[in-house]
């Protein structure tokens, strides 16, 4: 065994060398003149990245992610404007690096040899390795050998035309019986892939290892400790004639490294990828406290946002916790982005009273730009707290969605939360309706849910006896 766990490692080091996530190779003629003086002149960096939960995505209208956050940092390096180009598909990406129309290609990128001359490799930002997603089953081994020896004769889904089918088929010709048969789904994206293992639709997956560590997260069911390839260097990508660039990206990257603020990115997206309070949220009235009922009743002046409503977004939010903080960075009883707050006016985002406050103004502010499209004040509660978790720009974008297909664009439940839904397929956050792109609604529409039902729970404990 330890030899063939030996000739597989050799092999698959051999199969990083020869390939990246397509095959095709498309002609390099008409790549475009764009180097960092032009970049430098028009003030302006143009960067695609990939939307999921880890690299990019908006969280309460805040863009965030690994990448995002990286791209950001170096756009301030080269003290320019950063545009952020959004697209999941690799080939695609590859033609806007060549036209011109971006200049890095900022995802997880697997720097090979055999791209003839499609773009260049930058500097190495990270490593990664490929793990097995799959769900935790008490009569599964799941140690590294018997979990690669009892894959033979098995089924594992994998996105179609990705490089995580090079690496089944290393293993297929390393490890003695029968072939893994590959599984492939089209028009689906890596985390999509393993919600459907979670779901118990497919059996399992490959993923790189923080994407897998992220979804575990959403889906505790999953398994993803079991690595199946060695750790690989990560890389951004530019166009081979951008040599300039290049140089100095590497040369960023390298000092970039040693900063405490690529430790903070570092931490923030791979190594926790979701640190904060637990997301277990229960919905019974013990999960009440009085410890800020009175700011909270003071606070809460309009009928639709009563003081239990607040009291149980606060529950949801932080526990009570008015030093709470998320891992996007959102602080404080009811969990504000610092833009937020700001926004509405708070000095002190841990302070309770300031950060109530600004909270039931944020939710007011939504409450209004909603009652166009959401005119029922009962209705329009669940679209304001949904956009209080996820923001705005995706509640109006699954309104859209919602109207283009013939639901109900005014009613949340079985409606636009359906819609919401949608916005993690890339066939419908691609759709020109939608302006904000990929969302993970499964969680938002938990959110409505567990916020309205504790509400009930309180109000039928105390909404009487305390008014």
């Amino acid at each position: 065994m330890k030899m063939r766990l030996y000739s597989f490692f050799v092999l698959l080091l051999v199969f990083l060398s020869l390939g990246c996530s397509r095959r095709r190779t498309p002609s390099i003629l008409g790549v475009a003149d764009i180097d960092l003086d032009s970049i430098c002149s028009r003030k302006k960096l143009c960067v695609v990245t990939d939307y999921n939960s880890v690299n990019y995505f908006v969280c309460k209208d805040v863009a965030v992610g690994y990448q995002y956050d990286m791209a950001v940092e170096y756009a301030k390096h080269l003290g320019v404007e950063l545009q952020i180009v959004v697209g999941n598909d690799y080939e695609h990406n590859v033609d806007l690096l060549n036209s011109g129309k971006v200049d890095i290609i900022a995802t997880s990128l697997i720097a090979d040899t055999v791209n003839e001359g499609r773009m260049a490799f930058a500097e190495p930002f990270g490593k990664s390795r490929v793990v097995l997603v799959q769900r935790v089953e008490a009569d599964r081994d799941l140690v590294l050998q018997d979990s690669l020896s009892a894959l033979c004769g098995d089924t594992v889904a994998l996105l179609q035309n990705s490089f995580y089918e090079t690496v089944i088929e290393n293993i297929n010709d390393t490890m003695k019986g029968p072939d893994i048969v590959i599984q492939q789904i089209e028009h689906y994206d890596v985390e999509q892939i393993i919600q459907l293992v979670s779901e118990e639709e497919v059996r399992q997956t490959l993923a790189l290892e923080n994407i897998a560590r992220a979804n575990k997260w959403y889906y505790p069911n999953l398994d993803v400790a079991t690595g199946v390839t060695p750790e690989y260097d990560l890389s951004w990508g530019v166009r081979t004639n951008a040599v300039n660039l290049k140089a100095d990206i590497d040369e960023w990257l390298k000092e970039f490294k040693t900063t405490q603020r690529f430790k903070q990115i570092y931490r923030k997206y791979v190594i926790d990828p979701r640190e904060h309070h637990s997301n277990v949220q229960k919905t019974t009235a013990d999960t009440y406290k009085d410890d800020y009922e009175e700011i909270i009743r003071q606070l809460a002046t309009d009928s639709r946002y009563d003081w239990l409503l607040i009291s149980s977004v606060v529950y949801q939010e932080s526990h009570f916790n008015p030093e709470a903080k998320s891992w996007a960075g959102a602080r404080g009883l009811m969990q504000l982005m610092p833009e937020t707050a700001k926004r509405f006016g708070v000095d002190d985002i841990s302070h309770p009273e300031q950060n109530i406050e600004a909270g039931i103004k944020y939710l007011m502010w939504l409450d209004k730009r909603l009652i166009k499209y959401v005119p029922d004040m009962n209705e329009r509660v669940k679209f304001a707290l949904a956009a209080y978790n996820i923001g705005l720009g995706h509640i109006m974008d699954a309104i859209r969605l919602a109207e283009k297909q013939g639901m109900k664009p005014d009613v949340w439940q079985a409606n636009v939360e359906v819609a919401l839904l949608q916005k993690a397929n890339a066939q419908f956050y691609s759709d020109p309706v939608v302006k904000h792109g990929y969302c993970r609604g499964t969680e938002t529409i938990n959110y409505v849910k567990n916020v309205m039902d504790r509400y009930y729970n309180y109000k039928v404990a105390f909404g009487k006896k305390k008014q």
